[in-house]
């Protein structure tokens, strides 16, 4: 019968010792060895009719290594099992030599969830910053979507080139009298404003007109990319092929319709409304789940295990990658996570991981639990949010093994909604609004 003897390391970290019986490790070794005489092809010897002592010869080493695996796979989780612990990850195996007539021992190090006891999550108080929609806001929103849906259009014949302006220029670079082909270009785009050619160089273009030529002279600064040309004064003949100004859509109902199924400027803004009062609920459950992590991990101190913090770093590293991905970049030009990053999220991947912890031992403790119903309003929930269908979500979350992320994280839900229940909340304004209303006074 296996022997299984666990020391307490720490709170985080246990050692296993296991010992199995040689009845059992010779019984292992044998069928390996059988295993093995089926499958064996030796030079002089038909395939399966190999002696079994040259057979121990030739494969004594390579037949050890694979029973301890074997021994090893069929005895540690099992016996963690018995002894119900819930490992976070094996850190370290440390096997002996199988000898003949002997038991077999090894050791492993393995990583734990701290023993947690939450105290004190009740009567917790709680502040809900009260923040009202700026009709301001909606109307910076509408705006938007007319700069977003604007149309350019040749510049009337009467005016010169104005801020805002997109170009078609040609440029010529000089330099003591000779060429710069670095800054020589012919249909360059632009538009007036941006300085995305040089700074300071499109005010010099204000007021010219189309088909005119300008020149102007510009010193280029030190921090100048081409070493070669930094700080050197260079002259510029600029030809204005094409001038176009951006035309906003007029503020009707017709805009509103294009932009969807909106019938009036009215129902447009209401939509903007609705949406902008979602994105304040937001911020005022996140601050207020943010007070409650502040609160849990200020009454507990405790250690949590290695390799969840640098799994948890792993996991924010990987969001900023995919964040740039999205912006279009080539994720095999980007280079590994430094050292430096990675020490830079740690604090980060920490609160989250303790986080995590402390919202389970909660949800344990006051028997809160997420259904399957609970998960597939959940999967359906975000299904509506990101635009695809229910079914097809639940799809995706099962080929990633992703189902159980969900569960976990609505389960978190459900604990801060407890906690916010059972707790004494208090609104008022956002500190910073209570600094602006101060000043005001003062004034």
């Amino acid at each position: 019968m296996t022997n299984i003897q666990i020391e307490n390391v720490s709170e985080i970290k246990k050692k296993v010792t296991v010992q199995v019986p040689e009845e059992q490790v010779q019984s292992m070794l044998d069928t390996e060895y059988r295993d093995l005489k089926k499958t064996v092809q030796i030079k002089g010897f038909r395939k399966g009719k190999v002696p079994m002592n040259i057979i121990r010869s030739y494969f004594k080493d390579k037949v050890q290594a694979d029973t301890i695996r074997k021994i090893i796979e069929e005895t540690l989780q099992p016996g963690l099992d018995e002894n119900k612990i819930v490992p976070v990850s094996v850190l370290s195996i440390d096997p002996e030599t199988i000898e003949a007539g002997k038991p077999f021992q090894y050791t492993a190090e393995i990583e734990v969830p701290p023993p947690l006891d939450v105290e004190g999550y009740k009567g917790l108080n709680l502040k809900k910053y009260i923040r009202e929609i700026d009709e301001k806001q909606v109307d910076e929103r509408i705006q938007g979507l007319r700069e977003r849906n604007a149309r350019l259009a040749p510049i009337p014949e009467s005016r010169g080139l104005v801020q805002g302006d997109h170009l078609v220029v040609d440029i010529k670079a000089e330099s003591d009298g000779a060429p710069i082909s670095a800054l020589t270009v012919t249909d360059y785009h632009l538009e007036i404003g941006r300085n995305f050619y040089l700074p300071d160089f499109d005010k010099n273009l204000e007021g010219a007109n189309v088909e005119e030529t300008k020149s102007f002279a510009l010193d280029l600064p030190e921090s100048f990319p081409r070493k070669n040309l930094a700080g050197k004064s260079v002259s510029f003949e600029i030809t204005v092929k094409e001038a176009k100004e951006r035309i906003l859509p007029a503020l009707d109902d017709d805009f509103a319709k294009d932009l969807g199924e909106f019938e009036t400027v009215e129902a447009l803004k209401d939509e903007i409304r609705k949406d902008l009062t979602q994105i304040i609920e937001n911020r005022s459950k996140k601050e207020m789940e943010e007070q409650i992590i502040d609160a849990l991990l200020g009454k507990m101190s405790f250690e949590v295990p290695t390799t969840m913090i640098e799994s948890q770093v792993d996991n924010l590293l990987n969001q900023t990658i995919q964040n740039l991905v999205a912006h279009g970049l080539d994720p095999r030009k980007l280079p590994a996570p430094s050292e430096a990053q990675r020490n830079q999220v740690r604090p980060s991947a920490e609160r989250i991981v303790k986080t995590g912890l402390l919202l389970r031992s909660i949800g344990e403790k006051e028997a809160i639990e997420v259904s399957d119903e609970d998960l597939q309003a959940g999967i359906a929930e975000r299904a509506e949010q990101i635009g695809m269908s229910a079914d097809y979500l639940k799809d995706q979350l099962e080929a990633n093994k992703m189902t159980e992320e969900l569960r976990a994280s609505l389960l978190q839900e459900k604990v801060f909604k407890f906690i916010q229940d059972h707790g004494e909340i208090t609104e008022e304004n956002p500190p910073e609004e209570a600094n602006s209303q101060k000043e005001k006074e003062e004034e």
